[in-house]
């Protein structure tokens, strides 16, 4: 592995200014989520127009422990049913994107609940449903900002339900009845 200093130049190819050259410099860099930054990290830095255009592989033990700090894991078991309801939906939505549009899609719903745009009465309903009746025997893995995991634990307190999984539940049910029985 090569590694770069404050300073060095290298040809890059800028989203804004296309063929460039870069300088690395120390900056501090946003998350492509926008949920935290890594404060002064080397990064190229596009000489016309001044981005962030290259990040060295020096760079990334940095990025990684502040994207560990700012963000938790999220472990929850789910029928496997659950899992194929995600699949149908991101299917339908958009058909050419992977199964980590389940994530965002999950996140959407629970922010959508959570802040009012989506009706939370029915939720419970669901819950007791005969979908939701089955043995929990997949897992969802996922890792959440802390802001998303408020949003979690808001939502849990609002239904008055004692386990994040049965949030979890509750949103992927929302999103059956939503975009696949709709």
């Amino acid at each position: 592995m090569k590694v770069f200093k404050e300073g060095e130049n290298i040809a890059v190819v800028c989203y804004q200014c296309g063929k460039s050259t870069a300088t690395f410099r120390l900056r501090d860099v946003d998350f492509d989520d926008h949920s935290g930054t890594v404060k002064n990290i080397l990064a190229g830095v596009c000489d016309q127009c001044d981005t962030v255009v290259a990040i060295p592989p020096q760079s990334e033990p940095q990025i990684k422990r502040e994207y560990e700090r700012t963000h938790s894991a999220l472990e929850v078991r789910v029928p496997a049913h659950f899992l194929n309801i995600l699949s149908l939906a991101t299917l339908k939505i958009a058909p050419r994107v992977s199964d980590e549009f389940s994530k965002v899609l999950i996140l959407y719903y629970l922010h959508a609940l959570n802040s009012g745009r989506f009706a939370q009465d029915q939720l419970k309903t669901l819950l007791a449903s005969d979908m939701a009746k089955a043995r929990a025997s997949k897992r969802i893995s996922m890792k959440v900002s802390h802001n998303q995991l408020a949003e979690l634990n808001s939502l849990m307190k609002q239904l008055a339900l004692t386990k994040t999984s049965d949030v979890i539940r509750a949103v992927i049910l929302k999103i059956h009845q939503d975009l696949i029985e709709e």
